[in-house]
């Protein structure tokens, strides 16, 4: 009878891994089916991707290239002016979210990635009457647009902090850029720092309890009350767009020391900079630039805009190991249009 039985189990599984398998192998006739990408760059990509019924290409598993679908907003004018898109980590299934006739820019994604956050100078009734570059917010699926700041002047580059509560950003209100946080019901509007030169460009520590930011040329990191600045870089020209390391071991960021923009990592004591994106000897200092760097969920991977001479002379977005190697093109637009400053969930 334990026999019988035994064996009675034994084929009742046998026949629901046949069924989901043939199941699976029915689908490939389902408009699904195994997919190799060539790159214009000649490179071919052979990561696992499907088309989906709806003919979008979409990861199998998407955290493997650090992080979650659709983790990954950026801005483009692909079609005209600056509008939001995301993307998966992989650079698949890229999506329109807004459709203005002036920019959408610069956006970043919630923490639990139902919100997006981004600059934007479309016109609004009363709120927005001249155009300038305020705060908005929306859902991720690009519904539910709502504008948080309204200065009259330029507000720029919004960065969530990790728990979600408050959103950093630039500002000059007050006629010098400035630090401010704001909730993202548009309440508790604060302004962080009081500095008379520049402070932009704000970055969230890992553990929400700094702000890495660029000073006049220079990146400091600040406390959330704008004491106790610590400066990191002492380089010529511009020391900007710093990004944390998931861990909070590192900062990547963008650098013109060497003369041409580029990505560099520290620690985050400002020791052992490296340049991760240094230019070929026979290229012009014009023709590239490596900016905008952004850590990828699992830290494995970077993601930055860049140009390109040999494959894109318009800025598109790149991804890199962690340590500079293995660069991938996952973005293509061609100029004059750009797609720049990747974001990640």
């Amino acid at each position: 009878m334990k026999k019988t039985k035994t064996l009675l189990l034994t084929i009742f599984a046998v026949t629901l891994i046949t069924a989901a398998l043939s199941e699976r192998f029915a689908s490939a006739d389902n408009d699904k089916r195994a997919l190799v990408v060539l790159n214009p760059s000649d490179s071919v990509d052979t990561r696992a991707l499907e088309i989906s019924p709806r003919r979008e290409i979409v990861g199998h598993d998407a955290d493997t290239f650090g992080g979650p679908p659709h983790s990954i907003a950026f801005h483009s004018n692909r079609d005209g002016n600056n509008e939001v898109y995301m993307m998966n980590p992989d650079g698949s299934d890229q999506a329109r979210l807004t459709f203005e006739s002036r920019n959408d820019q610069r956006p970043d994604v919630s923490p639990n990635g139902i919100r997006i956050v981004f600059a934007s100078n479309r016109i609004i009734g009363d709120t927005n009457p001249t155009g300038d570059f305020e705060i908005f917010v929306m859902n991720s699926d690009g519904s539910d647009v709502t504008q948080l700041t309204l200065n009259g002047t330029e507000d720029s580059w919004p960065r969530w902090s990790p728990n979600g509560q408050w959103i950093a950003f630039h500002s000059n209100v007050d006629g010098n850029f400035e630090i401010y946080v704001i909730r993202p019901d548009g309440t508790d509007l604060t302004r962080v720092t009081d500095y008379a030169g520049l402070d932009q460009f704000p970055e969230w520590s890992p553990n929400g309890k700094q702000l890495a930011i660029r000073r006049d040329t220079d990146l400091y990191l600040i406390d959330l009350d704008g004491s106790n600045p610590i400066q990191l870089t002492a380089a010529a020209l511009i020391n900007q767009m710093a990004s944390w390391a998931p861990d909070g071991k590192k900062l990547a960021f963008l650098s013109t020391r060497e003369g041409y923009p580029s990505v560099f990592v520290m620690d985050t004591d400002g020791s052992n900079p490296v340049n991760l994106t240094p230019k070929p000897a026979d290229v012009p200092a014009s023709a590239w630039s490596s900016r905008a760097p952004g850590w990828s969920r699992n830290g494995q991977s970077i993601y930055f805009t860049a140009r390109r001479p040999e494959v894109s002379v318009s800025e598109n977005i790149f991804m890199m190991n962690a340590d500079g190697s293995g660069v991938t093109q996952l973005t293509f637009t061609t100029a004059p249009g750009v797609s720049a400053e990747a974001a990640v969930r």
